[in-house]
Parts: C-alpha cells; structure tokens; sequence
C-alpha cells in the first residue's frame, strides 16, 4: 500500500506543541481526531482552570451525553485523588495532569473548596440539562407555569396538533384558507400533508426563525426575494460545473454546435446553439444555452457521447459529399470531447431547475409557513394540555430566559447573573453542536470580549460529526474555527495523534479516506476535507486491515446475499476468538436492520457465542411481544379477528390450523368471540381443541366482565397470567421483554384509555436488553452507538447496503449568505415525476443529500477508528446486467471504491462461475466454502403449552400476580410446559387479497400517469419478482407471495389489453386516479352532533361525453366462477358516497366495476 504524502514526524511535533498551547488561558477551538485523548485535554484545560478562579462554579463545562459528564467528572476527581495520594506516574501526558492537579488541589485549599467531599460544585452538565436548568429558573420568562416533564416519545403529540391544524379548515378564518390552500396543493391529500406537518414539527427549531420572513409581504414580493437568493445559487453551481470548460473550449465547440443546430428539430433544445459566436458566462441569462450544450456533449447518463445521430444534430448525409463532411464533423466532435474529459461536470447543469417556478409557488410558500406557525402554536397547546415537552420546546425556553441583547426584549437578570458568574466554558463535541445550541451558547458568551479574563474552549473532531438527525450542524464548527463564537475571536488548534489504533490500521485510514472524504471544506454542503493524524502505538503482529468481497450470483445461490454474509462474519467471529479469546470484538452497521440475519445465524447455528446487542432487536419482533400485543388489540376491539385468531394460535391455547378453520371459515360476518359462544360449533373441534378453547374462553369471559373496573396495565397483565403467559416464556430475557411491554401500556394508559396508533409507534422503540449472560468480548452495535468506545477487532458488513433516503420535507429552506446579508430561498414539497425538469424543491432537496453523503463519509469514518488492530470491511455485490460490478450508489462501498475497489474486481474476475468467500487472512479455513442451510431449519412449527390450564398460583385467592414479581420465586416456579408439534402448515392472518388489491390499486395508479405504450408485457413480466417482494415484506409467504403475483400481474395484463381497460386509463378529461377527498360534517352545537371528517379514496373517476364516471377496482385471485353484476352491486353503497361527493356538479354519474382479472366494466344501475 503507498502511504500519502504525510510528515508524521510534523505532525508529531505540532500536535505537542497544540498540546501545550491549548492550557494557555486563552480561547480556543479544538480539532481533536479519533483517539487522540480529548477527554484527557479536557480534564487539563479543567485543572488548569481551577487553579486560577475564585470559585469552581465559574467554571462551566457541557457535553451531550451523560455518560461524557460522567466520564469528564470522575477524570476531574481522580486526578485529584492521584495527585493528593501522591500517586506516582511515568507517562508524559500524566505528568502533565498531576501537575495541574497539584495546582487545582493548592487552589482549593487556599479557597477552601472541599471538592474531594463536595463534588457537586464541579458545573459538568450536559447541554440539555443547562437548558432545563435556566427554564426552570426564570418559568414565567419562559413560558413555563410549572416544570413540565420532557417526553421520550414526543411524537404523538406532533401528531396531535397537526391534526388540530388540519381541522381548522372548518373554521371561517384566515386560518382556514391558509390551511386549505396547501390541503389543495396537496391534492386533498390530509394524511400525506398531516404526517409531513408532523415531521416538520420535530424540526421546527431550524424553521421557525425563518417562517417569518415572509410575513405581510405581497406574493410577488415573496418571489422576488427567493428569485434573488436562488440566482445567486444557482449561478455558484453553474460556475462549478462550467469550471472545466474554458472560452478556448468553447471556442472550438462553437462550429459544431452551430452545425447540430442547423440539422435538428425546432423543439429540440440544441437549436439553441445556432447563432453561438461568442463565449457564455457562468450566469441564469445563458442557462439556457449551458443546458442545450449539455444535452449536446452529454447522453442521459451523464456520460460524455459516444456516438451522434440525427436527434442531436449529426445526420448520415443524403449524398456522398455531405456523408464525408458529416463524418468529418462527427470526428472533430469525438476528438474534442476525448482530449477534455472533464466535460462530464456539465451534468451538474442538468440538476439546476428553472427560476420561473418561483412566482408560481409564492402563495403556496406563504400558505404553507403560516400554517407551519398555527401547527406550532397547536402544538404547544397540545404541550400544556399533557404538561410534557420535547427537548426542541426547553431549549427555546432557555433562550427566551436568557434574552437577547439585540432583541427588544434585551439581556434578562438571569442572564447578567450567569454573566457575573461564569467565567470559563468548556464544550465538549462541538462538532454536534446544533444552529439552536450554537444560538444559546452566543447568548451565554454576549459581552464576553477576548482580553477581559473570560475563556470558552470547544473541543470536537468535525471528520466526526454524525447526528444530522438531531440537527447537529457541522458548518458551525467550520464558521466558529475561522468567525469566532459571537464576537468572541477563538484561536484554532489542530492535534494529530492517534493513541488507540495500531500503525497497520491508521496508514490504511490514512491512505483509503484521502478519497472518501470532500476535497476541500465547505460551509454550505457540510463538507469536511480530511485531517491525517499518526500512531503512538508500536506495530505488532497481529494488526491488519482485511477486504471480504462477495461476489454474489442471484441466479446460482440457493441462498440469499444478506444470510451468505452473515455466515461469513460469523466465520470470522469464531476464527478471530480462536486465535484471541481475549480480544474485544465488534460488529458495526449502519442500521439496526443490516444485522437481523446475522442475529438469526448466531442463533440458529452458534448459539454457544453469546453477545452484547445494544438497541439491536426490535422487542415487537419477539413472539412473547407479539402474542401479549395480540391479546391487547383482542380484548380492546372485539371485531378485531386478526388478533383475536392470533391469541388463539398463541403458545397459550395452540389450535391447530383444522381446528381455526372449523371455527371460523364459513362465517365472516360474526366476531371470533362470538363463535365461541355456539356449543355446535365448538363441538365439531377436535376433543383437544375443545379443552384448549375450553380454558381460554373461561379466561376471556372474566376478563371481558371485569374490563374497565381495574387499571388497564393490571387487567391485561392478569388475563395474560392467567392464561398462562408466563408458562410460554422461554427464554431468560423473555421475563425483562414482557415486563417492558407491560410498562409501557401503564405509561401510555394513565388516562385511562389506549392510543392504538401511538401504542404501535411506541412499542417499535423497543429493545431487547443486552445479554446478561454475555460478556463484552462480542458487541453487536450501530455506528452511531460504537462512538467513543474501542474494540481490539471491528467487522464492518453491510457495506454495499442502500441507505435510507432522506424523509421528504413539507417546505425546503436554504440560508444564503450574499455580501455579509442573509437570503432566504423556500420551496414547498412536490412529487417528482422521472422525465420532468428538476423543480426548486428538488434542487435544495438535492443540497440536504450531498450534506447526508458527507456524513456518511464522516460515519464510515468513526467505525474505522473503532479498531484497534484488526479491521474486517465485507461487502455483497452482485453483476449487473451487463456483467460488471458497480458499488451501490450512496453505499459505503461506493466511498469507499477507489480505495478497495480493486479487491472487489480480483474477485469477480476469479469466480469462476461459482460463489466464493475471498478472506485476506492465510489462515482462513473458510475460502471458496460451499454453505448448505437445511431447508428444515425454516419449517415453521406449532409451539404451545400441553396442557393449557390456570396456573395453580393464580387459582385460590384474589391476588392478582403480575409481573413485577418476576425478578422473584413466584414467577421463575410457574412451569415452562411448552412443547414443538411437528406441524409444518402455517397459518397466515394478513389478509392477502386486501394487499394484492393495493398493489393492483398502486400499479394502475402508475399505468394511468404515463403512456400505456409504455407498459408492455415485457415490463410487466419484470416487475413480477417486485410484486412478490413486496408482498413478502407485508408478512405473507414466499409461496403465497408468488401465485398473488403472478395473478396480480396476469390481471393487469388482461386490463391493458381489454377495450375497458384501455378506454379507462387513456380518458383524459379531469381524469384522477386514487383521488383522495375529504367530507366533513359541520358539527350540530345545539343537538350536540361533534364534528366529523371522512376521508374517501377514489380508484378512478373521469369525465367522458358529459359523464361523471367513477369506477371501483376489483381484484379477484381465484379463479372461481362469480356472478359478476351481483358482486358489482355489492360495491353500489360504496360508489355510492362517492358520487354523492360530485353531485354539486351538476352532470350526468355513471358507477362502475372493472373487474381486473378479466378486463371487464359493469355499469351499475341507479
């Protein structure tokens, strides 16, 4: 491997000599990289403080995790007590901190401090705490009454209010056409448009500030501000992207442009060019004519020409002369474009959108800021009425306690006293500093001037910075390196070594992320260029650095990519432990999800290595969770009949699949509970069914007569208990699982009743606690959770996984600096249709992604500087079409290319048409290994307890047990009966007609937005392993999934072949389809009628020759001979309401049915 270009001998002398300057009492800004002992700075820079004030109160230090206050304290005091005990060191750096120490220990007795007694008086808080602490302090000021608590799960309150918001479309107001104009943008859309002012609630800190700059301005004056700021934008872009095309280029360009000119289409954008003599500038006057070249020199992958036609402007030539002229042409234009490939940066052009949109969009920008502020307002509403906050809401709080000296409301008493008091800040990771923290902070620090004593020193490494998701902006730590804090000038320090990773693996991080990070830093795309940095660490044996390609082969591997790599890091886990049973190893991912086959693997083939997961597995992926989830919806909602067969399918009563179907198959219409109560029924179940059902109806019935005369978590735990939900506990970890499940239901029923919704979006906050059992030597962790901790061996698998996308905003904001003034650019959401010019909302849209693609270098980053000695980096990917192999886009893998890349082609080179693990380890006993997995291991089985029965514990007396004695006796005596009947049929309770409906409603929803020449048999034959797929991922088998769609995609075809189908899908006239309406009924005050919202979602309706049509799919997957007008008549009350939702208009409705599977249109008659 070349190392780069690096003097680390440099680079060892400066980070000393930065060492030394940083316990200057001066203000600094630190740039501190992975391992390069910040928590040891940190404690130095606190001793060195304390040896100089009054009092250790006027030292402040925040960091943004407890732990890190934890940490930094027991630093501070440890080196006290070392320092005291006289406590001998050698190591230079802890020298330096007895040293300090000493001093800080002379200080304090001379003042009388008593710290070693008293530790409280050492101010170590973390951010969010301080904020709380001055809201607390100044409640009124801070719109406070009492101290609220702060949610964990603030969500459902988003939720809340922007239904609220929504409502008041009701009211005859201003807000009401507010929301009403963006409700019609969205196109009636309510879900779509709540969820998104939910979202944009959780964030509302970066917003806020900005949604009122366009108050009392007129629509045009709104355009005219953005139109200014996204010139200036866009024409930064243009200048990157024409950078390479010189006046001389284009000077050579110019003859053939003007000749492609000549020879196309007036429509054709290239015509453009037909007059051009002399060279563009960088500016939105020759946008135009930079996108006409671009679509000259460019194909529709972004990849410079490789052949020319008639559509762009080189035809053959009619006669011989003009063929040889032509030709000639055609050669010049190759020659040009091979000596300046460069030219592919012309596609960044294509991504610039058309400043016109502006003026279109303004009331909508207006419409939608305001109705941002009224959901804010709801919001706290919604706030006081819970008497909880979020962390977004204390913040704020704090702000408006401290004031602001160029607010009207200026500097608060509160603020002068923490201005006389503190006298030194300290901030730990203020690489995930955010803009509203960065804003307390300037508030904290006002007035402070850099000769009047006063110090703020900011710790962080910004190749780090990693929590855009909690809105950590790693801009700042740029803008406050090079601007200061405020008008607080800070001197910038950068340190360079690594104290935790061997030579091996920091030569490597060295060389391989000179390419994965940003050339430069910038401000504006959150792009940090990178900083290398040297070992202290002698090299050793044993380090080094390992590439796993796996070349993957769909068509030849009897298992899937994801289960092939998990088999390979297991592998690696068990080899790295024979060698080292003492190393510490971890694997890292991205998402929690990248590890659910390796999980699986573990154990299903290894269940002897025991792990650590932390916030890994998902406790709504736990059958016990599952089943007592179940048996909440059950006995909630009695016609619930997906749960209530689920709890009568749980461990607890086990009927098998004969015995479900005799009880429920021929009746629909009554509720699961209800057939329990027919004695014929019962009696044609199995004699074991019958007891089976026997002892859970005797429990159900109980529990239905004693419902809402307890409180909920108590009744549920009962009934579960009592119908022997402990006996199914099979694991250790079940009992923490269930306890957990059960606390949750009593925090989210204290009011006495169960949000489905919020209970559902709860619960998938839940974890599986670690391993007890385990000890730290195996850790299965996120990135994000691995920061700040080391481990002697990292996996890094995953790495050619697609990352999520970003979630879509209700309105993009762009803050533009332009001349020492900032500009605002706003755009509201809209849905990209592939084939439409890029519009102002994608265009910022893009920005958010190019700042995620930096952060994901950042995140590749801190896993790599996890390791110690060993670093293991696997990836899967699989040939293209074209049998090549290309990184996903946006992966790891894809940064991670010119590094490893290489690796990657050896091995697909050398496949030899069969699957191989290449392990760069000698010694691996698992290179070119043939893995078998038995098909057994996936045959799903009855598990259920053998003779269901109350457990003896919970018969005499009326205790109830629950399981907040599970930590005791009584609960570990109750019996683990639970026996596995080889029964190899499943029972799936999704309903699979209702999904393959949506799917058939989500394609002809695709088909009717596009040509239906575009719709083939061939691409609807390809999209057939999708539908299966999809379907898949909605719980159904892979059996099941493939007859649905192949039925699915035999009915489509049918349809676009019929004359109905095609006669339905071309009508263009006012032509929706699922058109999404909303009803409301004006509430009766006086009869005491609430309000009413109905939501409706129409499957097609157009107008044809003076007829309102609105028509209803129908989706039939069997092949069952069916009475097509009767069902056609069975959907009538339903089109019904939906034509009564245009009868205003006055024309003419015709209801129908098309039934898909045969490509047939019944009218209803009226």
């Amino acid at each position: 491997m070349n190392k780069p270009d690096i003097n680390m001998l440099d680079l060892l002398a400066l980070d000393s000599q930065n060492r030394r300057t940083a316990l200057n009492l001066q203000s600094f800004i630190i740039e501190a990289p992975a391992g390069a002992g910040k928590t040891e700075l940190l404690t130095q820079r606190y001793l060195r403080l304390l040896a100089v004030v009054d009092e250790p109160e006027e030292i402040v230090a925040l960091t943004f995790s407890n732990k890190a206050t934890a940490e930094m304290r027991n630093r501070i005091l440890l080196s006290l007590e070392n320092a005291k005990q006289h406590t001998i060191e050698t190591a230079p750096h802890k020298l330096v901190t007895r040293k300090l120490a000493i001093a800080a220990l002379n200080r304090g007795q001379e003042r009388n401090w008593n710290l070693m007694t008293q530790p409280s008086r050492l101010e170590i808080m973390t951010i969010d705490a301080l904020c709380s602490s001055l809201a607390r302090k100044m409640p009124l000021l801070s719109r406070f009454g009492g101290q609220p608590m702060v949610s964990d799960s603030p969500e459902a309150h988003y939720d809340v209010a922007a239904r609220l918001t929504l409502a008041d479309v009701l009211q005859e107001s201003l807000s009401s056409d507010t929301v009403t104009t963006a409700l019609r943008y969205m196109d009636n859309d309510a879900t779509k448009l709540s969820k998104l002012i939910a979202n944009m609630l959780a964030k509302r800190d970066q917003w806020l500030p900005l949604v009122g700059a366009h108050t009392g301005l007129s629509n045009d004056d709104i355009a005219l501000q953005i139109e200014y700021a996204l010139q200036h934008l866009i024409e930064q872009d243009l200048q990157r992207a024409v950078d390479p095309f010189t006046q001389s280029i284009q000077i050579k360009l110019m003859p053939l442009a003007r000749f492609a000119a000549s020879h196309c289409d007036d429509s054709n954008i290239i015509k453009q060019l037909l007059d051009w003599d002399i060279p563009l500038e960088p500016n939105i006057k020759d946008l135009p004519s930079w996108q006409a070249i671009t679509e000259l020199l460019l194909t529709q992958k972004d990849e410079l020409r490789k052949k020319l036609d008639k559509n762009v402007g080189f035809p053959p030539g009619e006669n011989k002369n003009e063929k040889i002229d032509f030709k000639q042409k055609k050669d010049d234009f190759f020659h040009l474009i091979a000596e300046y490939p460069q030219l592919e940066e012309l596609a960044l052009i294509r991504k610039l959108p058309d400043i016109a949109e502006v003026a279109n969009n303004a009331n909508v920008i207006r419409a939608i800021s305001n109705m941002l502020r009224l959901a804010t307002a709801h919001l706290w509403m919604v706030f006081q009425a819970a008497n909880e906050v979020d962390f977004v809401e204390i913040a704020n709080c704090a702000r408006l306690a401290l004031g602001d000296a160029n607010s009207t409301q200026g500097v608060t008493d509160l603020a002068l006293k923490l201005d006389y008091q503190i006298k030194h800040l300290l901030i730990d990771e203020f690489q995930d500093t955010s803009p509203t923290q960065m804003k307390l902070i300037e508030q904290l620090i006002q007035g402070w001037q850099s000769d009047d004593g006063r110090t703020l020193f900011c710790v962080g490494d910004p190749m780090q910075s990693i929590y855009r998701f909690r809105k950590a902006d790693v801009s700042l730590f740029l803008q406050a390196s090079r601007n200061g804090i405020g008008q607080l000038p800070l001197t910038s320090l950068r340190l360079s070594r690594n104290n935790r990773s061997h030579p091996v693996v920091i030569d490597w991080i060295n060389h391989a992320f000179e390419s994965v990070f940003p050339p430069v830093d910038n401000t504006a795309a959150g792009a940090i260029s990178y900083r290398p940095f040297t070992a202290t660490k002698p090299e050793v044996n044993d380090e080094s650095v390992n590439i796993h390609p796996i070349i993957y082969n769909e068509n030849s591997e009897d298992l899937s990519a994801n289960v092939i790599e998990a088999k390979l890091v297991a592998e690696l886990i068990q080899q790295e432990k024979q060698k080292n049973n003492g190393h510490k190893i971890a694997v890292l991912v991205k998402s929690r999800s990248h590890l659910n086959e390796l999980v699986s693997e573990i154990r299903r083939n290894h269940p002897y290595l025991t792990f650590q997961a932390v916030e890994i597995e998902q406790l709504s992926n736990r059958q016990t969770i599952q089943d007592a989830l179940s048996l909440t919806y059950a006995l909630l909602h009695r016609a619930d009949r997906v749960h209530w067969l689920s709890i009568l399918r749980a461990p607890w009563c086990g009927l098998t699949l004969a015995d479900l179907h005799k009880l429920c198959a021929d009746d629909q219409k009554s509720t699961i509970w209800q057939l329990m109560q027919q004695q014929a029924r019962l009696e044609t179940l199995s004699a074991d069914g019958q007891q089976r059902l026997l002892h859970v109806h005797s429990v159900l019935a109980e529990a239905l007569n004693n419902q809402g005369r307890m409180p909920l978590r108590r009744w549920l735990e009962s009934t579960w208990l009592k119908l022997g939900g402990a006996a199914c506990l099979i694991e250790a970890g079940d009992i923490r699982d269930i306890q957990a499940y059960f606390d949750l239901v009593k925090k989210l029923s204290s009011a006495g009743t169960l949000d489905f919704l919020q209970l559902e979006s709860a619960i998938q906050k839940l974890y599986a606690k670690p391993d007890v059992s385990a000890d730290d030597s195996l850790q299965f962790l996120t990135i994000h959770k691995s920061k700040g901790l080391e481990f002697d061996v990292v996996i890094l698998p995953a790495l050619n996984r697609k990352p999520r996308d970003n979630d879509p905003a209700l309105i993009c904001w762009e803050e533009l600096q332009i001349q020492g003034e900032t500009h605002l650019i706003a755009a509201p959401f809209v849905t990209k249709n592939k084939g439409e010019a890029p519009s102002v909302y994608h265009y910022l849209q893009t920005l958010e992604n190019t700042r995620s693609l930096n952060e994901a270098a950042r995140l590749l980053y801190v896993a790599v500087t996890r390791s110690v000695k060993k670093l293991h980096l696997i990836a899967v990917i699989k040939p293209n079409q074209s049998d090549a192999i290309k990184p996903t886009k946006r992966s790891f893998l894809e940064l991670l290319w010119p590094a490893i890349g290489g690796e990657f082609l050896r091995a697909f080179e050398h496949q030899n048409n069969k699957y191989q693990l290449l392990v760069n380890n000698e010694n691996s006993n698992i290179t070119e290994k043939k893995l078998v997995l038995e098909l057994a291991d996936f045959v799903p089985k009855l598990i259920r307890i053998k003779h269901p029965q109350i457990p003896a514990l919970l018969v005499a007396g009326t205790k109830l047990y629950t399981t907040e004695i599970a930590s005791s006796n009584t609960l570990k005596n109750l019996a683990f009966a639970i026996k596995s009947a080889n029964e190899q049929a499943v029972l799936s309770f999704k309903n699979l007609n209702m999904d393959s409906g949506t799917l058939a409603h989500h394609y002809m929803e695709l088909i009717s937005k596009s040509d239906l020449a575009k719709w083939p048999i061939e691409r609807l034959n390809k999209l057939e392993p999708a539908m299966m797929q999809w379907l898949i991922q909605h719980g159904h088998s892979s059996e099941l999934a493939k007859i649905a769609a192949t039925q699915i995609n035999s009915a489509l075809k049918i349809t676009l072949q019929s004359e109905d189908g095609q006669w339905i899908l071309k009508t263009p006239e006012q032509a929706f389809s699922e058109l999404s309406l909303m009803q409301s009924h004006i509430p009766d005050a006086e009869n005491l009628i609430p309000l009413k919202i109905q939501n409706y979602r129409i499957d097609r309706t157009f107008i044809a020759n003076g007829i309102r049509w609105i028509i209803d799919y129908k989706l039939t997957l069997t092949d069952e001979n069916i009475n097509l007008t009767q069902t056609a008549n069975s959907h009538a009350p339903q089109l019904a309401r939906y034509a009564n939702l245009y009868k205003e208009e006055n024309l003419p409705i015709q209801q129908a049915v098309l039934f898909l599977s045969l490509g047939v249109l019944i009218k209803i008659k009226t």
